[in-house]
């Protein structure tokens, strides 16, 4: 007995014990990877989708993006409401014991129209703010799209 505890003293028996454990550690990790829970994907927001374009903009572009989007805020956050509220409806039709699959059928269609909105107010923004951007700030968005 006095043998085995001296022979797992030996610098190859541990280093064989630290790579199993290692080992374990990376198959743990890995199936995490593969069974785990997915993450939900990033949305864009509004105000991110204006600061991606603002970053490539002319400092004066951006700064009249920016103008036109806090002309604009109000409605974004008002539609952005709409949505949750809507989205909420949707979730609580959901979360009953007797689905009734027709009122969550209109209530998600609903949250998607209100969600379009949203979209709209975004296109807006940028359909408004484009007449007041210089000649270079427009053909570099262009430019940019091109090379994607």
């Amino acid at each position: 007995m006095m043998r085995l505890w001296t022979s797992l003293r030996s610098p190859p028996a541990i280093l064989l014990l630290v790579s199993l454990c290692l080992n374990a550690l990376m198959a743990g990790y890995i199936a995490m990877q593969w069974f785990g829970p997915r993450p939900l994907p990033a949305m864009a927001t509004p105000p991110r989708l204006i600061q991606l374009v603002a970053n490539r903009l002319p400092s004066a572009d951006a700064e009249t993006l920016w103008q036109v989007y806090r002309g604009k805020e109000h409605a974004l956050r008002q539609a952005q409401a709409d949505y949750e509220l809507a989205l909420r409806g949707a979730g609580r039709l959901l979360a009953q014991s007797d689905v009734d699959v027709p009122a969550l059928r209109r209530a998600v269609m609903e949250a998607r129209d209100r969600r379009i909105k949203i979209g709209d107010v975004v296109i807006e923004t940028f359909l408004d703010a484009v007449p007041q951007l210089s000649q270079s700030g427009r053909q570099g968005l262009v430019g940019q799209m091109r090379n994607r």
